[in-house]
């Protein structure tokens, strides 16, 4: 009987036990649910970041590569019509600016394509006024190609020639100067 009553006596204790136990790892547990919930948020807030950061830095790498190959690029389709004004004013023959026209290709250190596509891929803003200095490059070549096939029958007098070539030469020089400041004012956002 004794015995007995020492069990009934140690039931409530362990009941208590129990109980304090559960409600003990119940309170663990919402704690660390709610640190997870913490954590995760910061994790999110912080990969933001860093993918804001990469992708502010890859414009402006692509910006300043712009700039480059741009100016190369723009620079050499200028430089590519001076021998035929001078083909036009008589100073020199078409084989003489062919031959330049050769020489200066071989020097090439830029890549066109790769302008085109860092402005449609990362600047598509700036696609009107580099379509206008394409324009304008595809009337002075179909000038020089006008002049090429009179030049072909015998008759080198280009004084028709010259004065569009000329207004549309300095069209495009004023074009690409506009749009290398247009380059270089890119604002990369932070």
């Amino acid at each position: 009987m004794a015995e007995f009553i020492n069990l009934l006596q140690s039931v409530p204790t362990v009941v208590s036990g129990i109980v304090g136990t559960l409600i003990g790892s119940s309170l663990t547990i919402i704690g660390v649910v709610l640190t997870n919930r913490s954590n995760t948020e910061r994790l999110k807030t912080q990969l933001q970041h860093e993918q804001n950061v990469r992708r502010q830095e890859l414009k402006r790498e692509r910006a300043e590569e712009l700039y480059v190959e741009s100016k190369k690029y723009l620079n050499a389709v200028a430089i590519h019509y001076l021998p035929y004004k001078k083909v036009m004013k008589g100073e020199l023959t078409f084989n003489q600016a062919l031959d330049l026209t050769i020489d200066n290709g071989s020097k090439r250190d830029f890549e066109p394509h790769r302008v085109a596509m860092i402005i449609d891929m990362y600047f598509p803003n700036l696609q009107k006024p580099f379509n206008e200095i394409m324009e304008k490059r595809d009337f002075l070549n179909r000038i020089v190609t006008g002049y090429k096939e009179q030049y072909k029958t015998g008759n080198t007098n280009g004084t028709k020639w010259l004065d569009p070539f000329q207004v549309t030469l300095e069209e495009l020089s004023e074009a690409i100067a506009a749009f290398e400041k247009l380059v270089a004012s890119l604002e990369i956002e932070k």
